[in-house]
């Protein structure tokens, strides 16, 4: 069997961003010790109890330690691929933090360069252990540039094109062929009326892809089920025997082994069918309906994965399904697009993949920094004339002198690239309140439950607070900047990058007379209750303390809201801080009803002062009513009521 399928990662490490601090933990308790069982079930441990790992599937009192041992060991094999670290049980090598491990631990500013080069040198096959062999015969790929040259070449890509042609490309030099797909697939795509059609459209190339990638293992899977039936024919209880249930785990195992509940279904199926003496050509049909939709399944995993992995360079946005380049950074890419790259030599590899200096970036040189700077200030110059002044907002370049060292130079970039980011941010706040824009974050809500953004569950969390952002920056006359109301970090294409960090509230609005604390959450039920109901006040809290002379409301943001949630908020509306006793307003409301109040914006434009008086009318209704639940089920009419006395 051919390997025929790449991702950067994997499905056990979802979230890049939590990789340097699984590095620091490994740092700090392994380096130079034994990679053991024991140590890799006490790095899981590690991980769990500093949050860096979070349990999704099983129950994490409940795990063996075979579980733990083999959760640690994919989780380390991140690291080891992408040469921040070298820590296996089969080498006779202490485990090792490499040059370039290192560097991503010093300089956390430099994080997203320190991940460029180590993506750059990602190849497979490769001398790390499981990474070369046989599988791997065909196979001589870059996926960084290839995914690079691909998406910008085709200025971007869905979450289906990902699926179906990127991860799927095992060579260098099928990269021009796929992407003579790629526009292949658009123009037949965009013949086609109606999402039902074009749906049925994806799925149908999908699975011919599948087919033809996966031809070898297909075929090796009908030989199989050919012998079932063979044996079958001769014996009617051999479907039943040990040796028939062995052979039908063999021709049903996925990636995650013959156990699982699809694969089961599979298993009954074609035993069902070898009892009404079905043949060969049954059987195998059997098989593709239960084979091609779970290598589908995976390589939708893997699109996710790819895009969040590839974000971590800093060259690559995510525009709701779609994976794009960084505009900001096109000369960066065409200078990289220009290289001739290949893959390089087992003995050369290693010294290369850990050295933190290499490949040579163009941002390494000082004439490719000056012109940089040039265009930066040019774009700086530009967004400047536009919102800058309005805010009092300096021009950072106009202000320094070009730097004489390569460092300096790389620092003067780094200013006005921030700088440019909140220009950008500016503008952006005054977009917000435009019809379409409107209109746009309504309509964004739906892609976020419907669960139809590039990226996956790591990203949901984030898009729900950055969409959220933009229902208050709709709502304007902010008396803090849009870039100091959001706890999130946002890309160069002012994309969210990752959720806040779980010390600070999600969003705090600044108005003349009051502030709106925001705390969202996709958890519903019981799980909502549990996470949130400690850290919502403590937030809230905190904002109330350093704004003494103004009113402080929060609002709790949630697709549904849950009882003990509504009870919580209503009934513990004190908290202290350094001893002193704090009043607490927190309102709970679904997205619907945050949807509802954009709404009314829309179509009659209310204050902020409109909006305080909302939130009043909401907190002196608490106060008169007694029962928590009766207040809540209140909300929607006192939002009814208020819109229509506007």
């Amino acid at each position: 069997m051919k390997y025929y399928q790449w991702t950067i990662g994997t499905t056990t490490v979802r979230n890049p961003d939590r990789l340097r601090d699984g590095l620091l933990i490994l740092k700090e308790n392994f380096e130079g010790r034994e990679w053991n069982l024991n140590q890799q079930e006490k790095f899981f441990d590690l991980l769990k109890s500093n949050g860096v790992y979070e349990v999704e599937e099983e129950n994490y009192g409940r795990m063996t330690k075979a579980r733990k041992q083999e959760h640690a060991r994919k989780w380390v094999s991140v690291l080891n691929q992408l040469g921040f670290s070298f820590a296996y049980e089969s080498s006779e090598k202490p485990v090792i933090i490499t040059k370039a491990g290192n560097a991503l631990l010093r300089h956390k500013d430099l994080e997203e360069e320190i991940f460029l080069r180590q993506l750059l040198k990602y190849q497979k096959p490769s001398p790390l252990p499981k990474q070369n062999g046989a599988a791997f015969s065909q196979v001589d790929i870059l996926p960084f540039i290839a995914s690079l040259k691909i998406v910008y070449e085709t200025r971007g890509l869905s979450k289906e094109e990902i699926s179906i042609f990127l991860n799927t490309i095992i060579r260098m030099k099928d990269v021009a062929s796929a992407v003579a797909q790629i526009e292949e697939y658009r123009l037949r795509r965009a013949k086609i009326e109606g999402k039902v059609k074009k749906k049925e459209f994806y799925v149908h190339t999908q699975l011919n892809r599948l087919e033809a990638v996966f031809a070898e293992e297909i075929s090796e899977r009908f030989a199989l089920i050919k012998k079932l039936v063979s044996e079958n024919k001769k014996a009617s209880n051999f479907i039943t025997s040990t040796n028939g249930k062995s052979l039908l785990a063999e021709i049903t195992k996925g990636g995650k082994g013959s156990k699982t509940v699809k694969a089961r279904r599979a298993q009954l199926q074609i035993t069902n069918a070898l009892k009404k003496n079905k043949g060969a050509t049954t059987i195998k049909q059997i098989f593709l309906e239960y084979y091609l939709p779970l290598k589908a399944s995976t390589l939708k995993d893997y699109a996710d994965l790819t895009a969040r992995y590839l974000r971590k360079s800093g060259l690559f946005s995510i525009s709701r399904d779609k994976l794009v380049v960084v505009s900001e950074k096109e000369d960066l890419i065409r200078d990289l697009l220009a290289r001739k790259w290949q893959l390089m030599a087992e003995k050369n590899y290693l010294p290369y993949l850990w050295d933190d200096s290499q490949p040579v970036l163009p941002s390494d040189k000082e004439e490719y920094l000056k012109k940089h700077l040039v265009t930066l200030s040019k774009k700086e110059k530009s967004l400047f004339e536009k919102v800058g002044a309005r805010e009092a907002l300096g021009l950072v370049s106009e202000k320094m002198p070009i730097g004489k060292s390569l460092l300096e130079l790389k620092q003067q970039t780094k200013a006005v690239e921030s700088n440019l980011l909140h220009l950008k941010e500016i503008e952006f706040y005054y977009s917000q309140s435009k019809e379409e824009q409107i209109n746009d974050i309504l309509n964004f809500y739906n892609l976020i439950l419907g669960k139809e953004i590039l990226g996956g569950e790591a990203y949901y969390p984030a898009y729900l607070e950055w969409n959220t952002w933009r229902v208050f920056l709709a709502i304007d006359t902010l008396a803090n900047k849009p870039y100091e109301a959001r706890g999130f970090r946002l890309d160069d294409e002012l994309q969210p990058i990752h959720n806040a960090p779980g010390n600070r509230a999600d969003m705090v609005f600044d108005y003349d007379d009051y502030v709106i604390v925001i705390e969202v959450t996709l958890s519903t039920k019981a799980n909502q209750w549990s996470s949130e109901i400690e850290p919502v006040p403590r937030h809230v809290a905190k904002v109330q303390a350093s704004n003494k002379n103004k009113e402080v409301f929060g609002i709790f943001i949630a697709p549904e809201i849950d009882t003990n949630t509504v009870l919580s908020f209503f009934n513990s509306r004190k908290y202290s801080i350094d001893n002193s006793i704090i009043e607490l307003t927190i309102i709970p409301l679904t997205i619907d009803q945050i949807k509802l109040l954009l709404t009314v914006f829309r179509d009659k434009r209310f204050t902020v002062k409109d909006m305080n008086r909302l939130l009043k009318i909401m907190q002196k209704e608490m106060i008169i009513t007694a029962d928590a639940l009766q207040w809540h089920k209140k909300l929607p009419v006192l939002i009814n009521d208020w819109a229509e006395s506007l």
